[in-house]
Parts: structure tokens; C-alpha cells; sequence
């Protein structure tokens, strides 16, 4: 009896199977229906990840035009240089009013073999850099000689994602550091008046 259904089964069976395998009259709302939301979701994450990367970019390229513009300076600034800087950070980032700014004058005493804050200017959330916090960063200034400078601009500035996509985006700070030599004058200094 087994073999008498194997026997009429199978080849129907076998036949049945071919004419599924080739059947290609589908529903096509079937196929969107699984296919939009994954669609979606790569379109999403590849949106978000470009507009991070882009930010990023932007922070970077803020931070360094910070910097440069401070060593082409040959008069004394002050602080409506600094606010005019730290209001360019955020025309440049579009994060006006929640960026912070640390401009630093760094020297190197070839004698004592230490880098050495002359003066260090902030806005927003950053604290000034003391020659103490200083030697935190050591190892990311530039070899100098003795008594060269360089300054050194840090900027902070939050990241929100446009498309928040758990695990991929969220909220994020962007920290820069940045350092450039005094182009026309030997260093630049600080006005208080």
C-alpha cells in the first residue's frame, strides 16, 4: 500500500513542486509590504550616518579656521576677538549657542622639557587649561624648540541626528583639538584691556 501512494504521490508531488518553483505570478503588495520598512530603515540609517560624518567635517574644518585665523593675528586680542571666534563656531557648525571654545598659547621650555600655558581663554562649557592639565595632552602637541609656541584651539559642540536609529545614532559631542604656529609675529598675546 506504501509503495502503491509513493508511487502516485510522488510524481504529483514532483510536479506540484516544479509548477511552484516556477510560477513567477506573485503578489507584489505581499513583497512591499515585507520589503518597505527594511527599505526604510537602510534609507534611514545611510541618511543618518552621511549627516553625522558631514557634521563631523564641519567641526573639524571649524576647529582649524579657528586656529589659523589666531595665528595670522600680529595686534594684541581680547575678548571681542574670542567672542567673534566662538560666534563663528557656531555660524560654521550650526550649533549657534551650545558650542564651547578653549583657545590656549603654548610654549615650549627646551631647559625644563615642559609645554607651558601663557594664557588660556575659554567659552561655553570648557574650564581653562592650566599648565597641570597641560601635561594631559603632551603627547598630541608638536615637537617644538625652545621657546616656540603654537596655539591651540579645542572646540565642543553637540550632535543631535536628524533620524535617531537605535545603536546607530544618538546624541554625541564632537571634541576637536587643533594646534597651529604663529604665522607673523613670534606669539600672540593677550589683551585684557
Amino acid at each position: 500500500m506504501l509503495t502503491k501512494f509513493t508511487k502516485h504521490l510522488a510524481p504529483r508531488l514532483g510536479r506540484a513542486l516544479r509548477s511552484f518553483r516556477n510560477d513567477d505570478a506573485g503578489s507584489v503588495s505581499i513583497e512591499a509590504i515585507i520589503f518597505t520598512p527594511l527599505f526604510a530603515m537602510v534609507i534611514g540609517a545611510v541618511f543618518s550616518l552621511h549627516d553625522l560624518y558631514h557634521h563631523k567635517g564641519l567641526n573639524i574644518k571649524a576647529a582649524y579656521t579657528i586656529s589659523d585665523a589666531f595665528s595670522r593675528q600680529t595686534d594684541p586680542v581680547g575678548d571681542d576677538y574670542l567672542t567673534g571666534m566662538y560666534n563663528l563656531l557656531g555660524f560654521l557648525t550650526e550649533t549657534e549657542g551650545e558650542q564651547s571654545l578653549r583657545v590656549t598659547m603654548v610654549r615650549y621650555n627646551k631647559k625644563k622639557d615642559k609645554y607651558i600655558a601663557e594664557w588660556s581663554k575659554t567659552r561655553g562649557e570648557f574650564n581653562r587649561l592650566y599648565n597641570k592639565q597641560l601635561k594631559d595632552v603632551y603627547d598630541d602637541l608638536p615637537n617644538l624648540v625652545h621657546n616656540e609656541r603654537v596655539v591651540l584651539v579645542e572646540t565642543k559642540t553637540p550632535y543631535r541626528s536628524p533620524l535617531p536609529i537605535p545603536g546607530l545614532t544618538g546624541e554625541e559631542v564632537f571634541y576637536n583639538f587643533g594646534f597651529t604656529r604663529p604665522r607673523f609675529a613670534p606669539k600672540i598675546v593677550w589683551s585684557n584691556g
